[in-house]
């Protein structure tokens, strides 16, 4: 997200309370007046006062929206397309609900990174106190020793170390491969290469393909919820899908679309959704029902996602926190070993 482009949840809280001002008969102007005045965040009180300054200079919504800066090309698309199906209110519901299901995914995201992050710099914290203070303290109470003891001692001794800085360099290996995550996923181009990478690794496949799949279908149902051909709102979900085989199946949607297919049975047939989900969707098209279906898949898939990266959260976290316990745990019991020998002997 650029510096001066609003966060999800402040696009969602615009959005949400622009609906209800204009839903109350408030023209546009006087809506966007009122938002900047309720507000204290710098940036939000700008966006709302340069669009009252562009909608009183004649500009419709989308236009002022975009004059803004501030909102992300996907607004102003959306508001666009609902000012021209008659439906700016809809869509600026559905565009609120979608910004606070992103707005709550990225925590899930930032949660996945942070919690590591900290266990990692536990970990390295540890491993650094333990090679530098405890088993230098060992190895020089062997030192005093002579004969057997003391030679068995420093095998001991020696292999301690060795698990020692072998955790340490992994541990560091790992803190620097996040660094580089963090640092690639400023960019859009980076982003797309870690998708890539997180689609083929076992532990996250599952949940990139459950955001992929939810952050298409969200999309998919503001735009059919402002009115647009499906072709046109396939097209533009398709655009916010970066998951590989996910944008191979929508693909293979369009072309089975192109040869006389619905949308909802090009999405069943291609198995975009799971069969049931596909079956819901099929049914909703059928009955009349698809903008409604949609919503509601939209809103399970967002929940599926969420579920996932909890999962994968709490799988990481044990894992390194067993990595933790057992390095600490070797490394200290082949320094203790000699020591009970050491004990036996002088009892």
């Amino acid at each position: 997200m650029a510096k001066n482009e609003l966060s999800s949840i402040a696009v969602s809280a615009f959005c949400e309370n622009l609906a209800m001002m204009l839903e109350a008969g408030i023209q546009p102007d006087e809506a966007a007046a009122l938002l900047a005045e309720d507000t204290h965040n710098p940036l939000f009180h700008k966006t709302a006062q340069t669009m009252q300054e562009s909608l009183l200079l004649g500009s419709t919504l989308s236009e002022a929206a975009k004059n803004c800066g501030t909102f992300p090309p996907y607004v102003v698309k959306m508001i666009a397309a609902g000012e021209a199906s008659g439906r700016t209110d809809a869509v600026l519901r559905s565009l609120a609900r979608h910004y606070s299901a992103q707005d709550q995914l990225q925590k899930k995201l930032k949660s996945a990174v942070v919690y590591p992050g900290l266990l990692l710099g536990l970990m390295a914290l540890i491993l650094i106190v333990l090679l530098s203070q405890v088993l230098p303290v060992f190895t020089g109470v062997y030192n005093r020793f002579a004969g057997n003891v003391a030679s068995s001692s420093f095998a001991y001794i020696q292999f301690a170390y060795g698990v020692g800085w072998f955790a340490l360099v992994i541990t560091l290996l790992l803190a620097a491969l996040l660094v580089f995550c963090l640092v690639t996923a400023r960019t859009t181009k980076g982003r797309s290469r870690l998708s890539g990478l997180f689609e083929l690794l076992p532990l996250t496949s599952s949940a990139s393909r459950k955001l992929a799949v939810a952050r298409f279908t969200s999309t998919l149902s503001i735009f059919i919820a402002s009115g647009v051909d499906v072709d046109t709102a396939l097209d533009a979900a398709d655009g916010m899908v970066d998951h590989g085989e996910t944008h191979e199946k929508i693909q293979k949607c369009k072309i089975s679309m192109s040869k006389g297919s619905g949308l909802a049975a090009a999405i069943f047939n291609e198995k975009v959704f799971e069969p049931l989900y596909g079956r819901m969707l099929l049914s909703g098209a059928r009955s009349g029902n698809l903008e409604q279906v949609l919503a509601r898949l939209s809103d399970l898939f967002t929940q599926d996602a969420n579920n996932a990266l909890d999962s994968l959260i709490d799988s990481i976290e044990p894992l390194l926190a067993g990595f933790l316990t057992i390095s600490v745990g070797v490394t200290l019991l082949s320094v203790m070993l000699p020591l009970i020998g050491i004990l036996g002997t002088i009892g």
